[in-house]
C-alpha cells in the first residue's frame, strides 16, 4: 500500500497538484479531489465568459466601428472578470 501512496504522491506532484499533509492513500485522494472540484469550478467560470462574449456579437451583422469599440471592451471586461476570480 505505501509504494501505491509513493506513486500517487509523486503523479499529484509531476502534474501540479499539492499533496497537503496527505499521509495514506486515501488522505491523497481527499486533496486530489478538492484541487480537481476547484479546476471544474473555474473551468465552468470561464466557458460562461466565453459564452457571454460570443454572444455579444450576431453572426451576419455589420457592425460600425464605435460598436465593435463598445462590444470589444464589454467582450474584454467579461473576460477580465473570469480570469481574476478563476486565478483566486
Amino acid at each position: 500500500m505505501s509504494d501505491d501512496k509513493e506513486r500517487l504522491a509523486a503523479w499529484m506532484m509531476r502534474e501540479g497538484f499539492a499533496t497537503g499533509h496527505g499521509d495514506t492513500a486515501e488522505q491523497l485522494l481527499g486533496e486530489l479531489s478538492w484541487q480537481v472540484a476547484e479546476i471544474k469550478a473555474r473551468r465552468d467560470e470561464l466557458l460562461e465568459a466565453l459564452e457571454k462574449m460570443v454572444r455579444l456579437f450576431e453572426p451576419g451583422r455589420v457592425y460600425d466601428f464605435r460598436e465593435v469599440s463598445a462590444l470589444s471592451s464589454e467582450a474584454l471586461h467579461v473576460a477580465t472578470t473570469a480570469l481574476t476570480r478563476a486565478s483566486n
